[in-house]
């Protein structure tokens, strides 16, 4: 359940990330081409959990919130993400999933992005947009050199969309298995036997204070025994006592 969560919080800031590249791509002509490939970008983290559905719908909420966005007056600008670009981290993905031969999809992937540009130059000049070409002659023979050069771009460009997955696969399984660590918990903590309010607390096992010379021992026991008398059995006085030691009965016994 928690990886299920993880990957529906992926496809949901993939698709604010995407909104937010192609909003400025659409509004702002300058950054067209770096909402497409951000954009494109953002939509891979769900696909670096194989979330594939979740890649899909990131897609289409975010076309639709585009064309909230700008997206409606500026069809042209935002039809190559909905056609290509906004697809193409899914269709790679289905292509290594599936296992599926480099001979065989990147024709195929090349023919889907001219087909894409020759689109979107008709778009461009059906929209009566100030789209101009240098040269006049370049209206005559502007797609077989858009077909030319986008063969050219897309193998470039293809490959360049691979290694951004392999780092989205890196960096965010990087990130569920920080996520997933927890901090071992706390030791518990021993009771001392009374209240430090300065925050000290002693070993356990331990006396809070040692007893002074000649006071009560930890463990109880008798009290007052100096050196000497250590030892002494109960009853008997020392030779240090002054008085006699006690004779033994077998010699005659009695005090000396």
């Amino acid at each position: 359940m928690r990886g299920k969560s993880f990957s529906i919080a992926l496809a949901a800031v993939s698709c604010a990330l995407a909104t937010i590249f192609m909003y400025l791509g659409i509004n702002i002509p300058v950054l067209i081409l770096t909402g497409y490939v951000f954009g494109s970008v953002s939509l891979m983290l769900p696909l670096a959990k194989d979330f594939r559905l979740g890649g899909f719908l990131a897609y289409l909420a975010t076309c639709l919130l585009c064309l909230a966005f700008g997206g409606i007056p500026y069809f042209y600008r935002l039809f190559p993400f909905v056609a290509f670009f906004g697809l193409h981290p899914l269709v790679n993905v289905l292509q290594k999933r599936f296992k599926i031969k480099k001979w065989i999809a990147f024709p195929i992937k090349a023919v889907w992005f001219d087909a894409m540009l020759c689109c979107t130059v008709l778009l461009l000049f059906s929209f009566n947009t100030d789209f101009t070409l240098p040269f006049d002659w370049l209206y005559d023979w502007i797609y077989p050199i858009v077909i030319v050069a986008g063969m050219a771009i897309f193998f470039a460009y293809d490959w360049v969309m691979f290694r951004f997955q392999n780092f989205a696969n890196y960096y965010v399984g990087k990130i569920e298995r920080g996520r997933g660590k927890k901090d071992p918990p706390p030791a518990p903590r021993e009771d001392s036997g009374q209240d430090d309010v300065f925050g000290y607390d002693a070993p356990a096992g331990s006396a809070p204070f040692e007893d002074a010379p000649g006071g009560e021992p930890e463990n109880g026991g008798e009290t007052g025994k100096t050196p000497g008398e250590e030892g002494a059995p109960s009853g008997e006085k020392t030779a240090s006592g002054g008085e006699s030691e006690k004779g033994d009965p077998e010699q005659g016994g009695g005090n000396t």
